[in-house]
């Protein structure tokens, strides 16, 4: 693990003379705020997201990884916004929308979860993550049967079984103490 974050570090390092170098550098900008997400420093992620967005205010990719960002800051809103920005500007980019979903799942908009896996699904069939979001909103919302079908899909499409299921738990459990 140390020799992982090491690894990391020096290339973040390498990057960060880059950009000192070349302050519109777009390409290390978005690459450094990916790795300072995998350091767990999702502020530093967003600053350099948000300087690449400067530079470029239609870079699909930016929008998208300062969302990711936003959600590992629990800013869910944020998260949203920027999702949204990333699929209006790479309408292809299926992940864009099941992680939207993803962040109106936990923002306790399960009907949103549900319309944005779908708008995935569309984008992308084969995308189990859009499946396994649109399994958690559907199991909060009570639609049980649906929920396990969209369970399968997931996990015939690679997602984990074991994480999907104790997620699934969790979900119907949420809808059960929203009804009460």
């Amino acid at each position: 693990m140390d020799t992982a974050i090491t690894r990391i570090e020096a290339e973040v390092a390498e990057l960060t003379a880059r950009i000192e170098a070349d302050s519109d550098d777009i390409a290390a900008l978005n690459k450094r705020g990916v790795l300072f997400g995998q350091l767990v420093k999702a502020g530093d992620a967003v600053e350099d997201f948000n300087n690449a967005l400067q530079i470029d205010p239609a870079n699909a990719e930016a929008y998208y990884n300062r969302a990711m960002a936003y959600v590992h800051l629990r800013q869910l809103s944020l998260a949203i916004e920027d999702f949204t920005k990333a699929s209006e500007l790479d309408p292809a980019n299926a992940d864009a929308l099941a992680n939207r979903g993803m962040a109106n799942y936990e923002a306790k908009h399960p009907d949103l979860a549900v319309r944005d896996a779908e708008l995935a699904i569309e984008v992308n069939p084969k995308h189990p993550q859009a499946y396994a979001v649109r399994a958690l909103g559907r199991a909060f919302l009570g639609q049980e049967e649906p929920a396990l079908n969209d369970l399968a899909s997931a996990v015939n499409l690679g997602f984990d079984s074991h994480t999907l299921g104790m997620l699934i738990k969790q979900a119907r459990l949420a809808g059960r103490r929203a009804g009460e």
